[in-house]
């Protein structure tokens, strides 16, 4: 039985107080498991993945690309026209007019780049949000809620919480994909995928060792009026010993990546001693 434990909110709370005001401890949800225990704050309270979603969608089209005999490189064909075009996606500017993309591209621009057209595109040929909160269900997973396409959010911002995930469930379901990474092809491919993650690097990746390595995802929702959004990021720290630790940070209504980098920071000192 995996053990539990429970920081004091004003622990968390108190370097984080410089960047960003707070008036509870709802505005964050947090937590790290090594060896299998678990120490956290809101760490059973849902929160919106935004991006973070892409990691489990990432998953699911593992497990329908080794089902359907699809090989990472078979390719799909892209037309501009049809992408969402006021939205992040660098592959935007990779061409203009038709193009062919491998399905190994498009898990790339997701995971490493949080490409929403990649991540729509990969809806579109392999399965809705249905069929990854299914394949969640049959890996045991039943805090993560993937219900919206990026297009659906991005119509009505407000319906991204539809999308959730404990802190706890996210970092179980890192833990498992930590076991199974070697299992095919496909898995390899994503776990390389998001150990070249290229954003969010003022979150979690600012706050571990020096020597240490991660391999994560992040999340980021819409601004609002007075210039705040959510911020998430979750992932594996691999430690220069070989050791590791799985940990997810999200956050509703910040004003500053850093937060998730100090609570990172207070999480990690409850471990490493």
């Amino acid at each position: 039985m995996r053990k539990i434990v429970t920081i004091v909110y004003a622990l968390v709370a108190t370097s984080c107080l410089a960047q960003e005001p707070i008036s509870d401890n709802t505005n964050y949800g947090a937590c790290i498991m090594q060896n299998g225990s678990i120490v956290g704050i809101n760490e059973d309270k849902p929160f919106a993945m935004h991006s973070v979603m892409k990691f489990p969608q990432a998953l699911y089209v593992a497990d329908y690309l080794s089902r359907k005999g699809v090989e990472l490189d078979d390719t799909i064909v892209v037309d501009k026209a049809d992408l969402m075009q006021d939205t992040w996606s660098p592959m935007l500017k990779f061409f203009e007019g038709v193009k062919a993309f491998s399905y190994g591209e498009l898990l790339e621009l997701s995971l490493e780049q949080s490409d929403n057209n990649a991540s729509e595109l990969l809806f579109k040929y392999c399965g809705k949000p249905h069929a990854v909160e299914n394949y969640m269900r049959e890996l045991g997973f039943h805090d993560i809620h993937v219900r919206m396409t990026e297009e659906e959010m991005h119509k009505n911002p407000a319906k991204a919480i539809e999308n959730s995930s404990t802190p706890t469930e996210m970092v179980r379901l890192f833990e498992w994909f930590h076991h199974h990474k070697d299992d095919n092809q496909y898995l390899t491919f994503i776990w390389k995928a998001m150990a070249d993650c290229s954003t969010g690097l003022k979150r979690i990746p600012a706050a571990i060792p020096a020597d240490a390595r991660i391999v994560h995802k992040t999340g980021t929702g819409f601004p609002s009026a007075e210039g705040l959004q959510d911020m998430n990021d979750a992932g594996i720290i691999l430690m220069l010993d070989g050791s590791h630790a799985i940990i997810a940070v999200f956050t509703t209504n910040s004003s500053s990546e850093a937060v998730i980098a100090n609570i990172t920071r207070q999480l990690l000192d409850t471990i490493i001693k």
